[in-house]
C-alpha cells in the first residue's frame, strides 16, 4: 500500500529508525542529530522521540544540542500531562451530573491509564465521550463552570450538533487545553457506523479514577478510524506512531489481543480502516504481526486500485515535510484529495454537496457577519 520505509525521503527514514531503535541515536553524527530533532519537531513527535532516547541511550552518550533539545521536549510533555489530568479532574464534578460512564479517548486515555505511548506525548486537547442522551445536561454544566464553544456560527453550532459525533469544540479561561465532547467515535452520518452501545458496555475503569476508557481493541480501532476514516492524515505520523505502540503494548499483554481484534473489527464495521492502519504500521515501523494478522490482510486487502491511490496519498502527506524544502504542488493536491476523501466518507452525498456550496458562500461574507444559513 506504502512505499516500503527504506524509498521514504531521508529525514523521514531517519526519524522513523530512531523511534523504532533508539539504540541508534547513539551512532549519529551532530548533523544528522540536527536533521532528526527538526523532524521530530515537525511531527510533533518530538516528546516520544525524547522519552525513547532517554531510555535507551545514556545522555553523556549525545551531543549538547541533542541533550537540550531531548530535554526540553520531555519537560513540554511533562507539562502537557499535567494540564491533561488537571483538565479531568476539573470537569470531574459536570461530567457526575449526568448519571452517565464518561468514556476518555486517544490521548487522555494513553495518560490516564499510564499506558507506554503516553511517555513524550504533546495533547493539545482532551476527548472524553458521554452518551448522545447525556449530552444536553452535560452542556449545561459545563456552560455554568465557566466552559464556551470556540465556534458559536450558527451553521457551525448545526454542523456539530446535527452532523457530527461530538459538540463544538470548548475552552475555558485558565485552561491550557481543549475540551471535545463525543457522543460516538465517527461522525453518525458517516459510511462506518461503529456499535456505540457495545462501546460503552465494554468499556473498562480507569484505576483510581471516575473514568473508564474503551476496551484495547476498541483503542487501537478508534486510532485506526480516526487517521484512515475521519481525517485527510495530513502531518499525522504521530497518530501511526501510536497505533504501533498500542498495538505492541497490547499484544503482550494479551494473548487473545489479535483474535479479539478482528472480531471487533468486524463488529463495529471497521475493518477497512484497520486495514490500512496494520499495514501502514507494519511498513514504516516494522510492527510485529503474528500470522493469522498476515494472513488476514491478505484476505481483506482492499480493491488494488483504491489501495494503490490511497497509498500514493498517504505516502506523500503522512509523514512531516521535508524541513529544508517548502512543500510542493504535488503535496498540495495530495493534502485536498484527501480532504476530499474525508470529507466523503463523513457525509452522504446530498448533505456534502449542500455543505460545500454553504462554506463557499459563507467564504465570500463580509468579515464579521454571524449570519449562515442552516
Amino acid at each position: 500500500m506504502l512505499l516500503a520505509r527504506s524509498a521514504l525521503p531521508d529525514h523521514v527514514r531517519l526519524l522513523l529508525q530512531s523511534l523504532i531503535d533508539a539504540r541508534s541515536c547513539a551512532t549519529l553524527a551532530e548533523r544528522r542529530w540536527e536533521l532528526l530533532l527538526r523532524a521530530a519537531r515537525a511531527a510533533r513527535l518530538l516528546g516520544v522521540l525524547a522519552a525513547r532516547v532517554e531510555a535507551a541511550v545514556p545522555s553523556s552518550d549525545l551531543p549538547e544540542v541533542a541533550q537540550r533539545q531531548l530535554a526540553a521536549g520531555r519537560i513540554e510533555a511533562r507539562f502537557r500531562r499535567q494540564k491533561v489530568l488537571h483538565l479531568l479532574a476539573t470537569i470531574e464534578p459536570q461530567l457526575r451530573t449526568t448519571g452517565e460512564k464518561t468514556v476518555l479517548l486517544k490521548g487522555a486515555a494513553y495518560i490516564a491509564l499510564g499506558l507506554p505511548m503516553a511517555a513524550g506525548r504533546l495533547p493539545a486537547d482532551v476527548d472524553v465521550m458521554v452518551p448522545r442522551r447525556a449530552l444536553d445536561t452535560l452542556e449545561q454544566s459545563l456552560r455554568a463552570a465557566g466552559w464556551e464553544f470556540e465556534k458559536n456560527d450558527p451553521y457551525d453550532q448545526h454542523y456539530y450538533r446535527a452532523w457530527s459525533h461530538e459538540l463544538p469544540p470548548l475552552q475555558r479561561a485558565g485552561q491550557a487545553l481543549e475540551l471535545d465532547v463525543h457522543h460516538t467515535i465517527l461522525p453518525p452520518l458517516g459510511r462506518l457506523k461503529p456499535d456505540t452501545e457495545t462501546l460503552f458496555a465494554d468499556a473498562v475503569v480507569v484505576p483510581g479514577t471516575p473514568y473508564h476508557a474503551l476496551c484495547p481493541p476498541d483503542q487501537v480501532l478508534h486510532a485506526a478510524a480516526h487517521l484512515f476514516q475521519d481525517s485527510d492524515c495530513a502531518g499525522r505520523l504521530r497518530d501511526l506512531v501510536d497505533i504501533d505502540a498500542l498495538l505492541r503494548h497490547f499484544a503482550a499483554a494479551d494473548a487473545d489481543f489479535w483474535a479479539t481484534l478482528i472480531e471487533r473489527a468486524d463488529r463495529h464495521r471497521l475493518a477497512r480502516p484497520l486495514w490500512y492502519a496494520l499495514a501502514a504500521s507494519h511498513a514504516w515501523l516494522d510492527t510485529p504481526l503474528p500470522s493469522e494478522m498476515v494472513s488476514w490482510l491478505a484476505g481483506r486487502r482492499p480493491p488494488y486500485p483504491m489501495r494503490s491511490l490511497l497509498g500514493m496519498l498517504v505516502t506523500r502527506t503522512l509523514p512531516p515535510v521535508d524541513p529544508d524544502r517548502e512543500p510542493g504542488l504535488r503535496d498540495a493536491i495530495s493534502v485536498k484529495l484527501l480532504e476530499a476523501r474525508a470529507a466523503w466518507l463523513r457525509m452522504p452525498p446530498g448533505l456534502l454537496a449542500y455543505h460545500i456550496a454553504n462554506k463557499a458562500w459563507r467564504s465570500r461574507r463580509p468579515s464579521g457577519d454571524a449570519s449562515a444559513a442552516v
